[in-house]
């Protein structure tokens, strides 16, 4: 959702956070297009691992890690701007009308389009397949069956999303906190002690079925909290962009990629820097501020709910049933023939839904 801050009587679009979630949705849908392609050839079963290509690739997937962190940033100033500056209220009403009306129709609609492929094309028994469908709806799949949806794997995320949104005024409370120095220490403290909890408890929350919930990432959506404080108060304190910038965002990427889903308190810490320096790095970079504020990165980016809700099914679909038969069996050539065919096809059908489903249901205003 395209975020908008108030300046006196207009508002205006944060171009960059566009930027980062054409980072994380290309990131994410690359990891896919990667694995479909891995699994259609006959490659050893450490492949993935020893190729340093397909690992990079592998690792992208991480890239959903980035949206926690962008939805916590957006969602939060609005509350913030209202507590610290006396801005309007936020109705909460209107809030998780929003939500439910932004999100909600087109994830039930693509739920109901794959449920229908999985019975109709695929052959699944309906009686199977109903109970997964309605736990993926409630957003109750990951806690229930203890894995990814089988409708549409990529769900996952969104229900830890759902409860992140359900929580974000509460944890907003912070910002009754005046003090700057004291209500960011509260917000560092807790990010770093919500993820010695999940280090120490590890095997309790896997066994409540707490892995695929918002209990292990409370420490990136406490950070996307800390940077939209950081963000709407006095962030021009790096008044210069700078190339320094530019090479710290390449670093923090791969610092997020192959250092996030670690258990160890000193890689959680890795990661969580590298979000810090991939975020500032949009922002205050020469070469990275210029490409992801292009019209072209915004607008992909300004899609990103709808590449994720179907780019794995598009992807797999199309892999399967048009061009598997281009299939060379050579990964370097596979990977630049399948992604020729595959991913602009794959964006042209987001597009499509985008424009058609997605589009209509963004308030303007």
């Amino acid at each position: 959702m395209h975020l908008f801050l108030r300046k006196e009587t207009h508002r205006a679009i944060i171009k960059e956070i566009d930027g980062l979630r054409f980072i994380a949705i290309v990131a994410v849908v690359l990891s896919h297009f990667n694995l479909q392609l891995i699994k259609l050839s006959p490659y050893e079963t450490d492949f993935v691992y020893s190729n340093p290509t397909a690992l990079f690739l592998e690792l992208g997937g991480f890239g959903v890690r980035i949206f926690f962190c962008i939805s916590a940033f957006i969602l939060s100033i609005p509350f913030i701007n209202h507590l610290l500056k006396n801005d309007e209220t936020v109705s909460l009403k209107k809030y998780y009308a929003r939500r439910i009306k932004r999100l909600e129709i087109p994830y039930l609609l693509v739920l109901v389009i794959l449920l229908l492929f999985r019975i109709l094309i695929q052959g699944e028994f309906w009686k199977d397949e109903l109970p997964h469908f309605f736990s993926s709806v409630f957003y109750g799949h990951n806690i229930i069956y203890d894995r990814r949806s089988t409708i549409n794997p990529v769900a996952w995320t969104l229900e830890i999303e759902i409860q992140f949104y359900l929580l974000l005024p509460l944890l907003i409370k912070v910002f009754t906190i005046k003090n700057i120095f004291y209500r960011r220490l509260i917000i560092v403290l807790a990010i770093f002690t919500t993820a010695i909890i999940y280090i120490v408890f590890e095997d309790f929350f896997i066994a409540a079925h707490l892995q695929y919930s918002i209990v292990p990432y409370f420490p990136v959506f406490l950070l996307g909290i800390l940077f939209a404080d950081i963000f709407l108060n006095k962030f021009s304190i790096l008044q210069k962009k700078n190339y320094a910038w530019d090479v710290l965002g390449i670093i923090g990427y791969l610092l997020i990629i192959y250092f996030a889903g670690y258990t160890i308190f000193y890689k959680i810490c890795l990661e969580l820097l590298g979000y810090v320096l991939l975020f500032t790095s949009v922002f205050k970079g020469i070469f990275l501020n210029k490409i992801f504020t292009k019209k072209i990165m915004m607008a992909i980016g300004g899609m990103c709910y709808t590449i994720y809700l179907i780019h794995y099914a598009l992807i797999a679909f199309i892999m399967e049933h048009i061009s598997t038969s281009l299939l060379q069996f050579n990964y370097y050539q596979d990977i630049v023939i399948q992604g020729l065919i595959v991913l602009p096809l794959v964006l042209i059908a987001c597009s499509i839904f985008y424009l058609m489903i997605e589009k209509p249901l963004i308030n303007k205003k």
